[in-house]
């Protein structure tokens, strides 16, 4: 019988461990250099330890047969830090949200916590009969409900940011949602334990992978594409049409690096970016490929609203405190892309050049 026990123990283990002991070693090897994935994933690898444990303690007990106080207690922690895994799954994927959204999502959690109590002292959510099986109150399905509620909260968000073309973390995200609900049907219609655990543990695992190869190809200062991302991105682009380049140049970064300090011009060069990307339409890139330079690359947007895009940057633009020079360029038939980035450079400089000599004629007027 013992041995039998120690058998299913160790099959089911031993998948979720061999990951959670990987995830720990690959994430301790690049904290320093992706510390902000690594933070991300603290409370994911926190409550996927800590469910495993209870798993554990909750398949003792009953093959122990105990009904008591402990094991409803162990019944009580699972249901709620599944709960809390899949929040902190959500919080990944939302990370750009408000903290307002972050907050409604906590309501059905903190929901799931009063209810799933209540089997402390009543038989509205579940208690154990005197074999030791499990016996369902009228409230026994609160924790399947909220966590098929976030499972399409995941899967919904993951199909929504279809539309800023993040469709890798779509995939990645679906993915892993569906195998989780596959997971759950599985230990239900079969009657098995230990698979569920260790679908979770792929998935956060996939994420994480998925993540740490994101974060190589963005740059860390602004969040944008970096260098390595815009020549990967552009380099099967030549004849493909409906292709427009905007080249934008942050103005007197040296001024105000010489100025202010390299913080501060650190920080103009995030406002850039921040202020670009929130005129973005889907369908528009945009990179950092050097220090004060990016670009913007549309693929498959059509030329008015491209022209509109560039209306909105120019506004947002003059509303600012920072100064940029932009130029703009639209593919050819017939063209390269390397051509037609040249071409918008070329706007770009001859926009830079115009501002300088309008700000030559105002201080020659000011005197």
């Amino acid at each position: 019988m013992y041995d039998s026990f120690l058998q299913e123990l160790v099959q089911i283990n031993f998948l979720p461990l061999c990951i959670i002991v990987f995830l720990i070693i690959f994430i301790g090897f690049n904290d320093a250099y992706e510390h902000e994935v690594t933070t991300m994933f603290v409370r994911p690898m926190f409550f996927l330890i800590v469910l495993i444990i209870i798993d554990n303690v909750d398949y003792y007990l009953l093959e122990g047969r105990n009904v008591g106080f402990i094991h409803v207690l162990s019944a009580f922690l699972g249901y709620n830090v599944r709960i809390c895994l899949m929040l902190s799954l959500i919080y990944i994927e939302i990370r750009e949200e408000s903290k307002k959204i972050k907050r409604i999502l906590l309501i059905p959690a903190f929901i799931n916590l009063l209810i799933t109590f209540l089997a402390f002292f009543t038989k509205l959510v579940f208690w154990y009969g005197e074999n030791g099986e499990i016996m369902r109150g009228p409230l026994s399905f609160t924790p399947h409900v909220i966590s098929l509620l976030y499972s399409v909260v995941l899967f919904g968000y993951g199909i929504y940011i279809l539309r800023y073309d993040r469709w890798r973390e779509t995939v990645v995200v679906c993915l892993a949602t569906a195998f989780s609900l596959l997971g759950t049907l599985v230990e239900t219609l079969f009657q098995l334990r230990g698979i569920l655990i260790g679908v979770v543990s792929l998935d956060v695992a996939f994420f994480y992978m998925y993540m740490h190869v994101e974060y190589f190809k963005l740059d860390i200062l602004t969040g944008a594409n970096n260098r390595v991302s815009f020549y990967a991105d552009t380099r099967k682009l030549d004849f493909k049409g409906d292709i427009s380049v905007f080249s934008i140049d942050l103005n007197d970064l040296k001024k105000i690096n010489d100025t202010k300090g390299h913080l501060a011009g650190d920080e103009a060069i995030r406002s850039a970016a921040k202020l670009i990307r929130k005129c973005l339409l889907r369908g528009a890139h945009l990179y950092r490929i050097g220090g004060d330079e990016f670009v913007i690359v549309c693929f498959g947007i059509p030329e008015e609203k491209v022209k509109n895009m560039e209306s909105r940057l120019k506004v947002e633009m003059l509303g600012s405190k920072y100064s940029f020079a932009i130029g703009r360029a639209t593919m050819e038939t017939g063209e390269k892309f390397d051509d037609v980035y040249i071409r918008a450079d070329r706007e770009m400089y001859k926009n830079k050049r115009e501002m300088k000599g309008e700000r030559r004629k105002s201080v020659s007027r000011t005197f």
